[in-house]
């Protein structure tokens, strides 16, 4: 390792977020400048640097010198502090006044200043605010660089450095030294393994207290998401705990004591709950039961029965009866579920609320939401109403995973309509209910036979069955052709009308099914596909649906040959390798996670327009660019976890989003996931055809398969505290 030190003359790249800088320095040793990379957390053109790193050789820009640490070279003789503390760092300190200051702390001046600030009282002409600040300068740079060499030099990355660092502040390396698992409850991304590796390092030992309990609440969470329920039982959560850390039940029972006394998780009735889970529950059942009643926001002596006529002229409808009474009693109530299946006219009635409310209420604004990008896109083709996700609404932080909009700071909206309710967990609701406390009126929109939330909860469900609020059921096809069975094909499962759904499937053009065997269902997918790109339609125009990822017939075996099929390699097309997986430009691409300040959102679907490599200088890393639908996002190593290919994709991902076609694999091979509810919200992503291949018997079991996993949850019981018919329920995972 070689050491040189100088002074920046020239950057020629700094990313704020991963704190890497490419940079021209003047080296007091060459007395020449050099070309110098590494990650800096803070860098001025005043002070300077001791490198320590070794020399590279780029192939297009040359000898390079790569540092892997730095320090802020001391100042030692009079002349280089006087400069030193008369330059633009020091705002309002000149060449007389930093004079002053050596000549009376000497030429340790700095190390003084850094110990302790009250020396510079003495000193001639200093104020308060002027000392303040120079003490402010010196010792933030200061400890800048040592907290970043700190983490570095513990192998955290300069992304999640920038995250923690966000989140303390100036306290990160004390929070960080006392407590590392501190870390897995501020700041979203850090688990219990990077935050045990760093205490391990840190010399904490394995029984240490933090260590223990940290693994108990880590392992309460994992428990809640993996299950989908909002509590466990204490057998589930030792054995879940024991997984990661090996205790010993006495000491399980001693450190599990003990969050319960400091609040940490809540024991109730022997239900295990996470503390935020449990607050968010019993939050959402007092604030909602404040509007189970009828609305009086809204003159009812006006003519609703004209303006619903009005409305018909304008596009061009008639509202059925049921219809018009769900549009009554929304008008009546502060809050109602609306519930339905496919074609039964959902968006219709959404349409006519939301214009006849607008002309009851002109003064008041109506918040358009759903879960995820694709289905508040589509909510707003439906609608021509503005809408977005619910995280875009309360503007929630992505590195600091916070909500912009909050208790403290609520929303404005008056009216807050949420579709594809189902989709909607604990977590999200309790955050969203928290920033309402300016709304009159909620309405929820959902399928209740559709896949519950990913997150922890169930809440469609727990409202219906608490039958505290308005509620109305669509039942009534209106979306229905003649020669159309995918509408009819989804109801019948919905209902469990399994042999009229197996005669749906040969009785109907754009219902069709290919009996094959789990090792065919790759070449027959691929053969379909081609027949669909065919026929001159986009990648986005099509979509292979499937429960899983493992297996022969899985998501990433369909996703390879499908991107060989439909993408092959070529010489006109970059591509970039990620382990397992080929990214090629062309790829159809999937979001994973919510990217909330570059607008797209888990579930969204893109192009891969440009592979990048890196060189060096202009991209000093390997860089994706994403085309979704005119939104242009970059990838970089840190976020390429975030995506993935999307030529075939899991049902759950595709929950809120409608495709023309849809071809949907159905196998004994995803016995573990094949259920009613999943084979009726992958059919029901399709518009225009429905293909379906595998095993007609195996689609029976799963429509058939609606009680094998249940979800624990106490919002039920919550909403019915003080009635009678109150009681804990478990809803089927249907």
């Amino acid at each position: 390792m070689e050491t040189y030190t100088g002074s920046i003359k020239q950057v020629r790249f700094y990313s704020e977020e991963t704190k890497f800088i490419v940079a021209l320095v003047e080296i007091e040793e060459l007395d020449q400048t050099m070309m110098v990379t590494g990650y800096m957390s803070s860098y001025n053109d005043v002070d300077r640097y001791r490198f320590y790193g070794d020399f590279v050789i780029h192939p297009k820009y040359g000898k390079q010198f790569k540092f892997s640490r730095y320090d802020i070279a001391p100042i030692e003789k009079s002349s280089e502090i006087i400069r030193y503390l008369s330059s633009p760092l020091f705002k309002g300190i000149g060449t007389v006044q930093a004079t002053a200051i050596v000549e009376t702390l000497g030429e340790d001046a700095l190390e003084k200043i850094r110990q302790d600030k009250s020396v510079l009282d003495c000193v001639k002409g200093m104020s308060y605010k002027k000392r303040d600040m120079i003490f402010d300068v010196l010792t933030t740079s200061s400890y800048d660089q040592h907290v970043m060499q700190f983490f570095l030099g513990h192998g955290v990355s300069a992304k999640m450095i920038a995250k923690i660092t966000a989140t303390y502040q100036e306290h990160a390396l004390d929070i960080v030294s006392e407590n590392p698992y501190q870390m897995i409850e501020d700041i979203d991304g850090i688990g219990f393994k990077m935050a045990d590796d760093l205490a391990l390092q840190l010399g904490f030992d394995m029984i240490h207290p933090y260590r223990l309990e940290a693994a108990i609440v880590f392992s309460l969470k994992n428990v809640c998401f993996q299950q989908g329920g909002t509590y466990c039982d204490k057998e589930t959560l030792y054995h879940m705990t024991y997984r990661i850390v090996q205790i010993v039940p006495e000491t399980f029972e001693i450190h599990y004591q003990h969050l319960i006394e400091t609040g940490k998780i809540v024991e109730e009735e022997q239900r295990i709950y996470d503390k935020t889970l449990y607050e968010g529950e019993n939050f959402i059942a007092s604030t909602l039961k404040m509007y189970q009643g009828p609305s009086f926001d809204i003159d009812r002596v006006q003519d609703v029965e004209a303006m619903i006529e009005s409305l018909e002229k304008e596009e061009g409808i008639i509202y059925a009866q049921e219809q018009r009474e769900a549009i009554m009693r929304f008008l009546d109530h502060q809050l109602m579920i609306l519930t339905g299946g496919p074609g039964t006219g959902k968006t219709t009635i959404v349409r006519a609320i939301i214009k006849v409310y607008q002309k009851l209420q002109p003064h008041q604004s109506i918040a358009l939401v759903a879960p995820t990008g694709r289905a508040s896109k589509r909510l707003y083709e439906l609608t021509g109403v503005e809408a977005c996700t619910i995280h875009r609404l309360l503007k929630w932080d992505l590195h600091s995973n916070t909500f912009g909009v909050n208790e403290k700071n609520p929303l404005s909206e008056s009216l807050v309509i949420i579709d594809e309710f189902s989709m909607v967990d604990t977590f999200l609701l309790y955050h969203l209910l928290k920033a309402s406390s300016h709304v009159k009126r909620f309405l929820f929109i959902g399928d209740d036979q559709q896949l519950p939330s990913v997150g922890p909860g169930m809440i469609l469900k727990d409202l219906l069955s608490s039958k505290l609020f308005e509620s109305v059921k669509l039942k009534k096809i209106f979306r229905q052709k003649e020669d159309s069975g995918i509408i009819q094909f989804a109801h019948h499962i919905r209902e469990d009308h399994v042999e009229e759904a197996l005669e749906d499937i040969q009785g109907y053009p754009d219902l069709l099914f290919y009996p094959c065997r789990n090792y065919e269902v790759k070449d027959l997918v691929a053969s379909i596909v081609l027949k669909l790109k065919d026929m001159a339609l986009s990648l986005t125009d099509f979509q292979v649906l499937a429960p899983m990822y493992d297996g022969v017939a899985g998501i990433d075996a369909l996703n390879d040959i499908l991107q060989s099929t439909l993408n092959p390699a070529s010489e006109d097309k970059l591509e970039l390798r990620l382990g397992k997986k080929v990214f090629r430009e062309g790829d159809k691409i999937l979001q994973l996670k919510n990217r909330v300040d570059d607008n797209v959102f888990n579930g969204d679907i893109g192009i891969l327009v440009e592979v990048i490599k890196k060189d060096n200088f202009n991209y000093l890393h390997d860089t994706l660019v994403v085309d979704f639908d005119g939104n242009f996002v970059e990838y970089q190593p840190n976020d390429f976890n975030t995506i993935t290919h999307a030529y075939c994709m899991s049902i759950h991902k595709a929950q809120g989003s409608e495709f023309q076609y849809v071809i949907m694999p159905i196998l004994y091979d995803y016995s573990v996931m094949l259920r009613k509810n999943l084979i009726y919200t992958g059919a029901s992503r399709a518009k225009k055809q429905l293909i379906l291949l595998g095993n007609a018997e195996a689609l029976t079991s799963g429509i058939l398969k609606n009680q094998d996993v249940s979800r624990k949850t106490t919002l039920p019981l919550y909403l019915g505290k003080n009635d009678q018919e109150a009681t804990l329920s478990v809803y089927d995972f249907m």
